[in-house]
């Protein structure tokens, strides 16, 4: 990375004190005439201190803060000249200049500027190097261009320009017009030189709202610049300020090009942090300091933003600072007075003219701390706790929860996190399930499935918002979540802890003791510590006890959801992270050749269904924002080039997973193996037994791969019953799936009735990649019932237990395919040239738990082996009773079962209460 030198001549030559003031007075005339010359501006350097002369050549400056500085002469036909002057209080500096007018002409001067293109390219390139590159030099004009030549032996590595009459610019974004005696201007690949003397306008605000936007950019612009680096270092509040320094260590990698670009990897390897013991020390005369800054320095500003990132994980401005003599010499407010000796690099080198502020500015940092107090990052925490519906589970079981949110400033709820992540992660820390689920007002209920895969026992749970990594892992919600197989069994000598916090929970069961298939009946009441009802967001779990051995759970609702400590000069605009109020995916578009460019394309959603057209960048990026859909979608991409052939290549940028660590109060249940399977996973033997039917290429899907894999049945349209009802669609499909029957009250089988943990003994059912609500009390042939026959275009049987489906896959799947529309053959296909395919996954569907009622179920299992026994999520209690109740049966075991009532009241406070239902061994 090259270093610049950025010299304003006199630039920062000044020693402030306000509170003392003189005046500096005198005349200015013609050195050849010796008249008075009217109306010169006399101005003190980069500042907006300045006058005219009257008439007679006289001028005077009052209030002039003691220090030296250089005092500017300006005036047009004649060379400007600035003139070192020392101000005392209270005294009176008299200082009289002869001005030598040029000597040609004005006419002259704009006849000897060339104004071909060549002379403009070479402005272009001096508003880049002059003004700068940022959105400050984008609202700066220079209005008298004219006045700037370049000489004939101009060259890249050697750029040089000079200007006859001041530069006049005009600063938008601050609200300044700048005149810029230009005395010296030279850039090379090496460094830059900018020398000369400022003259500071302010400009008239048109309106109040452009007047307020003024001193926020000017504001914003001090905040982040050397001159505040340098004053806070002074007061000892850099690293308050969002500055951040760090040194190169001694035996470290010397060139940062040999670095990698991840900081935390770099962090005590190559850069260690910069923190010497005499820092800042009394400079030569009252008011003065010194800065001791020895070697490269590294500034990390972490309250910003930059599009240019040094590192993948510290996407702020980053500058590099070296000093000649590793001494910085500085004023009170930070103005540097050895300017020749510093050099910056990086993102402080790109700030030129235009981000310049007179040194006379006064920033308003006394409303900037009472909006800080308004923003402060600790009451705009945000933490989430999940209640699951068990401690722990067993392969391809589903895993039911709901995420409570609980906020430091209740009124800040509406505007914080919308997206809460949630991850499952094995004890070698690899992530094995992603998931993103909606929150809304406060909370999130969802649901995921556990592979059967899963072979150790050791995994965790862990859910976090982007907004919560600003405030680092300690704000995650973390908790075991051991899976175990059937022949596992999880070993506890001792009960959960029972404590409850001060909010009570009291329970009263409708009977002292329970049979087995039986129904149960809690009601319980909230209190607070004085006996009053207490209002709150609940859920509610109860689990069998020989499926699901209670034990001691380290990380609860009462514990789990406690606020980090955040010092009270944090705040957030030091944070990295933004928040997620809507789902944006990020892509990036390459060519043949690999390289990212700008291009149209086109994307196709859900098997070409939709369309929508978009365009990436110069680099090749892309974003599709305020996505919003459930479950797994295919998303197809496409570019097309000047002859309307696909081209190139789209890939999805993936966001980085934050590190994870074990926290210590975490601890494993001990898990035993047996060699007897915990369940009884009967098959009942067919209804019906079916006449053998050989059907031609059945395996064959005519679609693309689905979630399930291959199927074991396809079943076209022009071989089903479209005439008739539901009834005699599933007849023709029963005669075509072998081993498939329906009973008189149209309940389907394919897999001989296995009964799944809710009780539900029937195929899944699913339309167009969706799956449809399934459970006791709810028949396939309803959901089937839900098309019209003549729209179907294929019907896809699998008669295996599908693990991808989890527990809902027990008893095989139906899948419905439905017509895209009289044309089926879309203009592109999945093979197409240059067509790129992926498969986005959506949000987290809510959880689709049905409890199991014994009293309506018109088919009962053989065996009853359900692990959860009831699970609700949108359980609420009044304010003026506290009160709430929990109905379920009770399955085949004699074991006892447990309630856990847990979530948030009114003010935020958390809730937790458990019951012990004691079962009868006797039926």
């Amino acid at each position: 990375m090259r270093q610049f030198f950025f010299l304003l001549a006199s630039f920062f030559l000044i020693q402030l004190s306000f509170a003392q003031t003189g005046s500096i007075s005198g005349n200015v005339t013609d050195a050849q005439s010796g008249e008075p010359l009217p109306f010169c501006n006399v101005f003190i350097n980069n500042s907006t201190i300045s006058t005219t002369t009257d008439f007679d050549g006289n001028y005077i400056l009052n209030d002039v803060p003691a220090g030296e500085f250089d005092l500017g002469f300006s005036f047009m036909g004649y060379e400007a000249v600035q003139k070192t002057a020392s101000v005392k209080s209270g005294a009176q500096l008299t200082i009289n200049i002869a001005l030598v007018s040029f000597d040609q002409e004005l006419s002259d001067v704009e006849i000897k500027s060339k104004r071909d293109r060549s002379w403009e390219r070479e402005l272009r390139k001096f508003k880049n190097y002059f003004l700068g590159n940022d959105d400050l030099a984008a609202q700066s004009e220079i209005l008298n261009a004219w006045v700037i030549d370049f000489p004939e032996d101009n060259s890249n590595n050697n750029f040089r320009a000079e200007a006859i009459q001041p530069i006049e610019i005009e600063n938008s974004a601050l609200g300044y017009k700048l005149t810029f005696d230009l005395k010296q201007f030279q850039y090379t690949s090496q460094f830059h030189i900018i020398a000369g003397a400022t003259r500071f306008e302010e400009m008239q605000s048109p309106d109040p709202k452009t007047r307020s936007n003024w001193e926020r950019n000017r504001l914003d612009t001090y905040l982040k610049s050397p001159a505040n680096m340098f004053r806070a270092m002074i007061e000892n509040q850099h690293n308050q300020e969002g500055f951040f320094l760090y040194g190169d260590k001694a035996g470290g990698s010397e060139s940062r090009n040999l670095r990698s670009d991840v900081f935390a990897n770099e962090l005590g390897n190559s850069v260690v942090e910069y923190k010497p013991d005499n820092l800042v020390q009394p400079g030569k005369r009252p008011g003065e300091y010194k800065i001791f800054l020895k070697g490269r320095i590294e500034i990390h500003y972490e309250k910003g933003f930059s599009n240019v990132n040094t590192y993948r994980d510290a996407p702020y401005p980053i500058s590099w600072l070296e000093v000649n003599g590793n001494y910085v010499y500085v004023n009170a407010n930070g103005m540097v007075l050895n300017e020749k000796d510093v050099t910056f690099s990086g993102d402080m080198d790109k700030r030129k003219v235009s981000s310049m502020l007179p040194f006379d500015y006064k920033p308003n940092l006394s409303d900037r701390l009472q909006r800080q107090m308004v923003k402060d990052a600790g009451s705009l925490q945000e933490k989430v706790y999940l209640h699951t519906d068990r401690a722990y589970y067993y392969q391809g079981e589903p895993v039911f929860f709901k995420a409570y949110f609980r906020y430091a400033n209740p009124d800040f709820r509406r505007e914080l996190s919308k997206i809460l992540h949630v991850e499952l992660i094995s004890a070698d820390r690899d992530v094995i399930l992603k998931k993103k689920y909606k929150v809304e007002n406060g909370m999130a209920v969802g649901e995921f499935y556990l592979p059967d895969s899963l072979k150790q026992h050791e995994y965790y749970i862990r859910a976090y918002t982007n907004w919560n990594r600003n405030y680092g892992p300690d704000s995650y919600f973390v908790k075991t979540l051991p899976v175990i197989s059937p022949y596992d069994r999880v070993l506890s000598t001792e009960m959960p802890n029972e404590n409850q916090g001060e909010i009570q929970v009291l329970f009263e069961a409708d009977k002292e003791l329970y049979a087995q298939r039986e129904k149960v009946k809690v009601d319980f009441e909230i209190k607070d510590s004085e006996g009053r009802p207490v209002s709150a967001n609940l859920s509610a779990s109860v689990r069998d006890t020989y499926y699901a051995t209670p034990y001691p759970e380290n990380v609860t609702a009462l514990n789990g959801i406690e606020f980090v400590n955040v010092p009270d000069h944090i705040t957030p605009e030091k944070f990295t992270y933004p928040l997620e109020s809507a789902w944006t995916v990020e892509g990036k578009f390459v060519n043949d050749k690999g390289k990212g460019v700008s291009a149209p394309f086109t994307v196709f959603l859900n098997n070409y269904e939709g369309t929508f057209d978009l365009e990436s960048d110069k680099d090749g990026s892309f974003q599709l924002e305020e996505m919003e859909f459930y479950g797994p979608m295919d998303f197809a991409f496409m570019a097309l080039d000047k002859k309307g052939k696909g081209y190139g290549k789209f890939e999805l940028v993936e966001k980085l997973n934050p590190p994870f660590f074990v926290p210590s109060h975490l601890t494993m249940p001990n898990i035993s193996q047996t060699s007897t399977s915990i369940f009884d996973y009967s098959v009942e033997e067919e209804l019906v037994q079916l006449e053998e039917i050989e059907v031609e290429s059945q395996k064959e899907s005519t679609g693309p791969l689905a979630i399930y894999g291959r199927a074991d049945h396809v079943v076209k349209s022009e071989n089903l019953n479209r005439n008739g009802t539901v009834m005699d669609l599933l007849m023709s499909l029963k005669a075509q799936v072998p081993g498939m029957s329906v009973t008189v009250t149209q309940e389907i089988r394919i897999r001989g009735g296995a009964a799944s943990s809710n009780l539900s003994m029937e195929p899944l059912v699913m339309i167009d990649g969706s799956a449809m609500p399934s459970g006791a009390g709810v028949l396939a042939a309803n959901n089937i019932a839900t098309v019209n026959p003549n729209d179907i275009d294929r019907i896809e049987v699998v008669s295996r237990m599908s693990s991808m489906m989890g527990d809902l896959g027990r008893n095989g799947i139906i899948a419905i395919y439905l017509k895209r529309g009289i044309n089926q053959a879309p203009l592109f296909s999945s093979d197409s040239p240059g067509m790129s395919n992926m498969l986005i996954e959506g949000f987290g569907m809510p959880s689709n738990y049905v409890p199991f009622d014994y009293a309506t179920a018109e088919e009962v299992p053989d065996k009853d082996e359900r692990v959860t026994l009831y699970w609700n999520p949108y359980m609420v209690t009044e304010s003026s009773t506290g009160k709430a109740s929990v109905e379920f049966y009770t399955n085949d075991t004699s074991s006892p079962k447990y309630l856990v009532v847990e979530g948030l009241d009114t003010n935020g406070n958390p809730v937790r209460g458990t019951f012990l239902i004691p079962v009868s061994s006797d039926q």
